[in-house]
């Protein structure tokens, strides 16, 4: 449990939290001698009821450093709001409330502090005046408590109301990744370099290795500590510090993650829905520079507007953030819009996609709004959706999901299921509807193919592959045609398609024609005629007859055994069997015997003999051919041949 302090500078909440816990938060030389608050200070509180101690984070009241208090206010649970009874609502009051509106922070208490300064009825005025700002924000219902830093009054009151709330606050899952947004980085003598923050999920180890971003480098995790403790795990939820090995102090900084390898990666462009606040001091116009907070880092940011060319106070509107420096992000975080310039809370919102494609101002705005109403499961389906016939790989899907191996692994297999998703190969994954699509570009594209040379039975895949998928594609084409063939609808043999559906046209002149060079062929033996020849028999010019022909080798009723040399395939299978049983009964072959055992010259032996040593039937030694292993009962003949 961590509570947070939020409040004008000198309104006492340094002080208050050292009357609380004993600790002073201001750790720094520069505060002691200012007398302000800085930088961010911790302390520890024990509770009644509560097994440990909460966290307390300090923050800065000062307008300077609102970039620290926003970073101290990032992942806490609840709010010690400070308002001094003395000056009452000021300029920081109203800002640091609407910091903490815009991070969600769920619930509070205020402190109405240096009460032993001032009378009761200034002390019932500041009431009344806590209760107007606070109407309609989560601390409308919030008990205020009169305290006084010096005296004491007040405390007891507040740490049983601090208790309270912490045992009604749900606690938060140790499951998912694990991230810390960086908030302190120093060294120890001894020990090394330690970072310190808020560790918004998951859980971490000693022992384990963690990722550095947006550095990209891979961490070991020496030691951990919680409430000053030396632990072996930390969770969710927990302030922590982490000792780190082989790295050095100035390699971090704040607004650095630690998160678990390979879960996140750093990203420059966010789609986003921002609130600009009721009390911005005028619109925010189409690709306005702004300060965003998000974590414990500040990067500056374009807004471009998706629904409108400007955003009016008090409006909600779908955004694109262009960042100017990396930032890790994950759908639903939470961040604060600061000016550019006066610097001045003006916003907030949550990220909608951390990884998404730019988009131009006005436009792409349905899609946002979807995906704005999606759970994390139909998000994973929606970004394989996105992505198309390319597909993502399991490991950029986690990083642009930001989920856990084991929760991204259930979510996949749920849609998979559900059809909503298929996994390729090499854990590649593809929305349904890129296969569907894939799907009736095929039986377009061998639809087209058919119509445009109707003699031929199957088409080349190649021919197919080459038109409807580029090589990013391929895996995404082998699925979708695994599916047709599966449903029936197309026919593979080999390297070759063609529809189901699809008869060749064998009518007509054509169709004598290929009655006539199948005749030719089979009379012909090994030595087969030549195209000229083929063509003066069948009566087709040259184009025509290779088209047949093509057509004929398509349909397994030719073989080409060399180029320009068509063999009838019942020859080819006969010629093959009359071989192996001369090998049989003789053990080897050469040319001359193979002449007078085939009737055929060396201009076609030779590339029938070299075809069944490439079919690993026979293999050459010298001037003869010999088996090459022992055959089945059944001559081997090469896939597709009758």
């Amino acid at each position: 449990m961590i509570f947070g302090t939020a409040g004008h500078v000198d309104h006492g909440k340094s002080a208050l939290v050292l009357a609380l816990t004993g600790t002073d938060p201001d750790r720094l030389a520069e505060e002691k001698a200012r007398e302000m608050t800085i930088d961010l200070g911790f302390a520890f509180l024990p509770l009644p009821g509560l097994e440990s101690p909460v966290a307390i984070v300090d923050v800065p009241g000062h307008e300077m450093f609102v970039r620290n208090m926003v970073a101290g206010a990032t992942g806490i649970d609840a709010a010690i709001f400070v308002i001094a009874v003395d000056e009452g609502v000021m300029p920081q009051t109203v800002e640091h409330l609407d910091v903490l509106r815009c991070l969600q922070v769920p619930v509070g208490v205020v402190a109405l502090t240096k009460v032993d300064k001032a009378a009761p009825e200034r002390v019932r005025a500041a009431m009344s005046e806590v209760r107007e700002l606070v109407e309609g924000t989560f601390l409308r219902d919030a008990r205020i408590i009169p305290v006084s830093s010096v005296t004491g009054q007040g405390l007891p009151e507040l740490r049983e109301e601090l208790a309270r709330i912490a045992l009604d606050v749900r606690p938060r899952s140790a499951e998912g990744i694990f991230r810390l947004p960086v908030d302190r980085v120093f060294t120890l003598k001894g020990v090394g370099v330690v970072v310190t923050g808020t560790v918004i999920s998951g859980a971490l180890a000693v022992g384990q290795t963690v990722a550095l971003l947006p550095q990209g480098r891979d961490l070991r995790v020496r030691g951990l500590q919680v409430h000053n403790e030396s632990v072996a795990r930390i969770m969710a939820g927990q302030r922590a510090a982490i000792n780190l090995a082989d790295v050095a102090k100035d390699d971090l900084q704040r607004g650095d993650v630690l998160t678990t390898p390979g879960s996140l990666a750093p990203t420059l462009m966010v789609d986003a829905r921002l609130m600009l606040s009721s009390r911005a001091a005028k619109a925010l116009a189409q690709r306005a520079r702004v300060r965003i907070h998000h974590g414990t880092r500040e990067v500056m940011a374009r807004v471009v507007l998706l629904e409108a060319d400007s955003l009016e106070p008090g409006q909600s509107r779908l955004v694109q953030l262009r960042l100017e420096a990396p930032l890790v992000a994950v759908a639903g975080d939470l961040f604060v819009m600061r000016s550019y310039s006066p610097m001045r809370v003006i916003g907030g919102g949550s990220v909608v996609d951390a990884h998404p494609p730019k988009r131009r101002p006005g436009g792409d705005v349905q899609e946002v709004a979807e995906r704005e109403t999606l759970d994390a499961s139909d998000v994973v389906v929606e970004t394989l959706d996105r992505a198309g016939a390319r597909g993502v790989g399991f490991d950029d899907l986690r990083v642009s999901a930001g989920l856990s191996e084991s929760a991204l692994r259930e979510y996949l297999e749920q849609a998979a299921a559900e059809v909503r998703a298929i996994a390729g190969r090499r854990d590649l994954w593809f929305g349904a509807g890129a296969i569907e699509e894939m799907q009736s570009a095929i039986a377009a594209r061998l639809a087209a193919l058919h119509a445009a040379d109707p003699l031929r039975t199957f088409v080349q895949l190649s021919t197919v592959s080459g038109a409807v998928a580029p090589a990013e594609q391929r895996e995404c084409f082998r699925l979708a045609l695994e599916a047709l063939t599966k449903q029936g609808t197309v026919v593979v043999v080999g390297e070759r398609a063609r529809l189901a559906s699809h008869r060749p046209q064998r009518t007509g002149h054509f169709a004598a024609a290929r009655a006539m060079i199948i005749e030719k062929c089979r009379a012909a033996g090994l030595s087969a005629p030549s195209n000229e020849e083929l063509a003066a028999a069948a009566g087709l010019n040259a184009p025509e007859c290779r088209r047949v022909l093509d057509a004929l080798v398509d349909a397994d009723e030719l073989v080409v055994l060399a180029p320009g040399i068509y063999v009838h395939a019942a020859v080819m299978t006969e010629s093959r069997r009359r071989l192996v049983e001369y090998l049989r009964r003789h053990g080897q072959i050469n040319i001359a015997q193979c002449r007078e055992l085939l009737g055929a010259s060396r201009k076609y032996l030779l590339p029938f003999l070299e075809r069944l040593d490439a079919e690993g039937l026979t293999i050459r030694r010298g001037d003869y051919r010999v088996l090459r292993q022992p055959p089945s009962p059944a001559a081997p003949r090469p896939a597709g041949e009758p």
